[in-house]
């Protein structure tokens, strides 16, 4: 008798949930979330950082406790990983909320990713993942496809000359297709001539605007490196370079000759 009382209460405890579940339903209007924007943070050999943002809008006209959001970001619908956020908190009524999310490529996963993004040049994404408010769980989806910049040589020129020391600067035109700036750190590059490295520089903290980007690369190089004096030089002018640019989003090598005459008339 005990165990048919207990049912019918456990019966009759989920029936009323259920009816208070449909009627929150017929009165509440159940959050929206939109996807509204992506940007890039962290890029470096070590680690990508995707930030996409949603919005969650209450449309009611009294507020509602917003619990969490999980996620989950897919490569090539290959699922890279998940998590979820703390409490977003109380939403006001008739209001909205921008829920930034931020999705690590570390490490584990960006040997493999980084060699397919050299290989392909762009790289497909997913976030989707679901919002949980009042026992209900709204999701949300986002798909896109990320572009690896491509790089030309636009320009090299030659602004100081001499024996000791021959200043250039090699101008790089960047196009990025996506819908987002790109941050890039650690652009190295070098110069080398016949197998002798002359230079090696670095550029930090720069960045990438949607569509076409230029990028300087100072470089000096001694021709006393090259040529045992001034003669020599004028013998034999023909100094032949190759530069080489490595960032974490592409790989660059250039190579030219640049005849020295006109520099030491």
């Amino acid at each position: 008798m005990l165990k048919k009382l207990t049912f019918v209460a456990a019966v009759s405890v989920l029936t009323a949930c259920t009816a208070l579940q449909d009627s929150i339903k017929d009165y509440v209007q159940q959050p929206e979330v939109n996807y509204k924007s992506i940007s890039v943070g962290e890029i470096s050999m070590d680690r990508i950082e995707l930030n996409p943002t949603f919005n969650i809008a209450n449309n009611n006209s009294f507020s509602l406790p917003i619990n969490n959001v999980s996620y989950e970001l897919s490569l090539n619908d290959s699922k890279m990983l998940e998590g979820e956020t703390d409490s977003i908190g109380t939403l006001a009524a008739n209001s909205n909320k921008d829920v930034p999310l931020s999705l690590a490529l570390t490490q584990e996963t960006l040997t493999s990713l980084q060699q397919l993004l050299f290989k392909e040049n762009k790289l497909d994404y997913q976030v989707k993942g679901s919002v949980s408010a009042l026992g209900l769980s709204i999701p949300f989806e986002k798909s896109a496809t990320l572009y690896v910049p491509t790089v030309s040589i636009a320009d090299l020129e030659v602004v100081n000359a001499s024996f000791s020391e021959l200043d250039i600067i090699l101008s790089l035109e960047v196009d990025n297709k996506n819908e987002f700036s790109l941050p890039l750190d650690d652009v190295n590059y070098s110069v080398s001539s016949k197998g002798n490295e002359l230079f090696t520089g670095a550029l930090n903290n720069q960045k990438i605007s949607e569509g076409t980007n230029s990028i300087q690369l100072p470089l000096s190089i001694k021709p006393s490196d090259m040529f045992s004096n001034v003669f020599s030089l004028l013998t034999s002018p023909e100094l032949p370079l190759h530069f080489e640019i490595t960032s974490p989003l592409f790989t660059k090598t250039y190579d030219q000759t640049i005849n020295l005459t006109s520099f030491f008339k």
